[in-house]
């Protein structure tokens, strides 16, 4: 027997390219005040990408500056996704005002940093302002944009993310052989907060905010502004009692439903998804980016960064084709393709880091240990290759001259001599890299997010949806925080299968569990739990 369901604590969200009656009875054409909104979320979504995206190509030159061990670079790595964690704790959409705020501040104290210390807080407070955007910022568009309007912001606000990452890398590349440039790189970053600044105070609150506070005079002002002259003042009422009694049905819904079987299996495919985005390893591609470049054989820090350009452009480029083809291939089906792509492009990654590197050779306490394996030996920032003995030797102390490399402004970049197979191997690592990025922007990067918004009821929508970021955040700090270290003690090779295996066990899961939402209303798709 099918579970009954109460159609009344559901609503299907339209998915891009869907209309509904209500596109005749609002913008169409676009009203100034929406036109307005979107160019708001642009620089909201902007920041969120540049601010995480911008320490793939700092962190190279800071370790120049400031030293840092391998705990230390990733400290500063994964404090902005602590940073954001914490701002969890505090989010509201008073905050939205704030959040420009925080990213100027956050800019500031990086660009002018004298110190680790100033780094890492630098970085928390960025961190603050990511999670503010990551959460408000949608949750504001969703309860002030036309109902025909809402689904394609909601992409755009997801296209203009990959964009300011994008755009981060540029910054980076344009910056890596200024002397300390990775000050200008962070400092950058307060250029569009400023705008954002200027012109959010002018946004007014939401109309379920004025609601929640009886203020419905106002509320229908500003509906008026959104849907603009031509709507009729009998629609305006009815998106004042359809809020109202969205408002109501989401004061059902408690944690403890959560304890029905019912309401706990969307849960938890929900936290799978989430989960499964974050621990296959992705934004290890995207915060050491430059790092993971030098690693397969890219020493000149511009050099990287320029091949790690590819990486974002990829994911920018593969996330619009995802969402134009999410609704004619199926949530399901798409997701379960592009995974099996995804986990084979990581084990031929690793593979190509075994081959590269000459096989699984953790770091070793002296670089004599090295022996002849010049490629590691050349990725511990202590060691070179010598000229003369033809071995991995200790910088500090050593004749420059014998040291295989070149030296500029005083630093070394030590390199190995050439051998025949390095291009093929080189070719294959940057294509399988490539290629990870693709399948994750066609399924991952993006269907978790749809999925998730069509398989709660109202009542309990919210609450779901909070749960389930929180998983994808504290799995995001794992990696972010644990890259570096693992890649010291199992290789480069054994951490992108360590990935591999991961995804394999979660791509299993989701086999089993997730349905297939496209197409079907919330009503249908919550009778199969």
């Amino acid at each position: 027997m099918e579970p009954h369901v109460n159609k009344r604590h559901y609503e299907r969200i339209p998915s891009v390219g869907e209309s509904s009656l209500d596109d005749t009875l609002s913008v169409e054409k676009g009203t100034f005040f929406v036109y307005y909104l979107v160019f708001c979320v642009c620089i909201g979504g902007f920041l969120f990408g540049y601010d995480t995206g911008v320490i793939s190509g700092a962190l190279q030159p800071m370790q120049k500056d400031f030293l840092m061990s391998t705990r230390q670079k990733e400290l500063v790595v994964s404090a902005t996704t602590f940073g954001a964690i914490f701002s969890g704790f505090f989010a509201g959409l008073a905050l939205v005002l704030c959040a420009a705020s925080i990213f100027i501040i956050g800019s500031l104290v990086l660009a002018l940093a004298t110190s680790y210390a100033m780094l890492v807080i630098g970085r928390l407070v960025v961190g603050f302002g990511v999670g503010i955007a990551s959460m408000i910022i949608p949750v504001y568009v969703s309860e002030v944009a036309p109902k025909s309007f809402r689904g394609r912001l909601a992409t755009l606000n997801t296209l203009v993310i990959t964009f300011g990452q994008v755009m981060a890398y540029v910054v980076n590349i344009i910056h890596s052989e200024t002397e300390s440039g990775w000050r200008y790189m962070f400092g950058i970053g307060a250029i569009p907060a400023f705008i954002q600044l200027i012109i959010m105070p002018f946004m007014p609150e939401s109309p379920r905010f004025m609601i929640a506070k009886n203020e419905i005079a106002l509320a229908k002002s500003t509906l008026q502004k959104i849907y603009g002259p031509s709507v009729s003042n009998e629609f305006i009422d009815n998106e004042i009692e359809s809020i109202q009694n969205d408002m109501n049905q989401a004061k059902q819904g408690s944690y403890r439903d959560f304890l029905n079987v019912h309401n706990l299996k969307p849960l938890l495919i929900a936290c799978v998804l989430q989960a499964a985005q974050q621990l296959s390893g992705f934004n290890t591609a995207m915060y050491y980016a430059a790092t993971i470049l030098q690693m397969a054989g890219f020493r000149d820090h511009q050099n990287s960064t320029l091949v790690a350009l590819i990486v974002a452009v990829t994911n920018m480029v593969f996330t619009m084709i995802a969402v134009v083809i999410i609704d004619k291939t199926g949530r399901r089906r798409i997701l379960i393709i592009t995974m099996i792509c995804m986990i084979f492009s990581l084990f031929i990654l690793g593979g190509s880091f075994a081959i590269q590197q000459e096989g699984f050779i953790p770091k070793q306490e002296l670089c004599q240990s090295y022996v002849s394996h010049c490629s590691r030996c050349i990725l511990d920032d202590r060691c070179g290759w010598s000229i003369d003995t033809n071995s991995c030797v200790s910088l500090s102390g050593h004749n420059t001259s014998d040291i295989l490399g070149s030296i500029f402004s005083g630093d070394i970049t030590t390199i190995c001599p050439a051998k025949p197979k390095d291009g093929l191997v080189t070719a294959v690592l940057l294509l399988s890299l490539t290629c990870y990025v693709a399948s994750y922007a066609l399924g991952l990067g993006y269907v978790p997010w749809v999925i998730q918004s069509e398989i709660f009821s109202l009542p309990l929508r919210g609450k779901a949806n909070g749960i389930a970021t929180a998983v994808n955040w504290t799995c995001n700090l794992l990696v972010a925080s644990t890259f570096l270290s693992m890649t010291n003690v199992f290789t480069a090779a054994g951490t992108f299968w360590f990935y591999g295996c991961i995804s394999v066990f979660l791509w299993i899961l989701i086999v089993r569990w997730v349905p297939e939402t496209s197409g079907k209303s919330l009503e249908d798709i919550s009778s199969r739990f």
